[in-house]
Parts: structure tokens; C-alpha cells; sequence
């Protein structure tokens, strides 16, 4: 590509990013969240894993803003994808999660809960609140994820369950 084709194509993107960005600034309303967040730290004694991560992208086939996410308590176990809706001060993610518990009787049974994320941005990163069926299990506190390079609780999570990366 040369000269004039190169300018062509640099003040059409220069548009488009100015247009978006009026757009945003007129409505108000912050961009859905991109990249990958985490906090997935490995203890030193136990070598257990714990901890959140997170890869906020964009839909291809539907637009619409996703989340792709795991939560590590001892071992991050499963990966779960849902889409991205915005809060007042933020934006959330939820799913349905299925959890075996033993009853009274000794018996086996399957639980299901709703657990929603919130994320409410802070500085690079995001403070993230989780809620079980309505109920802050975070007693109020937050979960500070900063941006990553590299995914490490998805890794573990897609390992476990079989999967592959997307």
C-alpha cells in the first residue's frame, strides 16, 4: 500500500474511532470490557489454586459482549460463557451453577444457584463482587483482577473439563 491509499486507510480508521468515541460520549455509557483479567494465584504450601479470571470479548456471530470465566477455589475446575449486560455503576455477567451436596439422609442431591458477577471498573483492572442467588458471598468486599498477558485459571479450567482453547 502506498502513500494516498495509506492515508485513505489511516483517517477512514481515524473516523470510525472518533465516531465511536462521540457516540460513547454523548450517551454516556463506558465500552463493554476487552481482554483478559485475572487474579488466579497458586499457594506456595498447598499448591492450590484460587482465585478469578475472566476474557471479556466481542460475540462474532451475535455482537454481543461475552464473558468467559472460571473460579478457582482449590482448583479451577470449569469454564463457564455468558454474556455481558451493563449496571448502573459497571457491568455483570451470571450463570447457573449445579452443586452436589449430601442431605440429611446421606443422599446425594443436585443444588442449582445463580451466581452473578458483578465488575465495576478500577484504574487498569476491575473490582469484581459475587453473588449466590442474590446473596453477597463477598460480604461486601471486592476481588481486585488486573489485565494479563497470559491465561492461566481458563488454562487449568479448559484442562480439567476436556476442553480446548477457543
Amino acid at each position: 500500500m502506498r502513500g494516498p491509499a495509506r492515508l485513505g486507510l489511516a483517517l477512514s480508521a481515524a473516523a470510525l474511532l472518533a465516531g465511536g468515541m462521540a457516540t460513547q460520549a454523548k450517551t454516556g455509557e463506558r465500552p463493554f470490557p476487552q481482554g483478559l483479567y485475572g487474579n488466579v494465584d497458586m499457594s506456595e504450601v498447598t499448591g492450590d489454586l484460587g482465585g478469578f479470571e475472566v476474557r471479556f470479548f466481542t460475540d462474532p456471530a451475535t455482537g454481543k459482549p461475552m464473558a468467559e470465566f472460571t473460579l478457582c477455589e482449590g482448583w479451577c475446575n470449569q469454564v463457564f460463557t455468558a454474556e455481558v449486560t451493563r449496571t448502573e455503576d459497571g457491568f455483570a455477567f451470571s450463570h447457573v451453577e449445579t452443586l452436589e451436596a449430601y442431605n440429611d439422609n446421606g443422599t446425594l442431591t443436585e443444588e442449582q444457584h445463580l451466581a452473578e458477577y458483578q465488575v465495576i471498573p478500577a484504574g487498569k483492572g476491575w473490582k469484581v463482587r459475587l453473588l449466590y442467588d442474590g446473596n453477597d458471598v463477598t460480604a461486601g468486599e471486592t476481588w481486585r483482577i488486573k489485565p494479563l498477558k497470559e491465561p492461566f485459571g481458563l488454562v487449568v479450567a479448559r484442562t480439567e473439563s476436556g476442553e480446548t482453547d477457543p
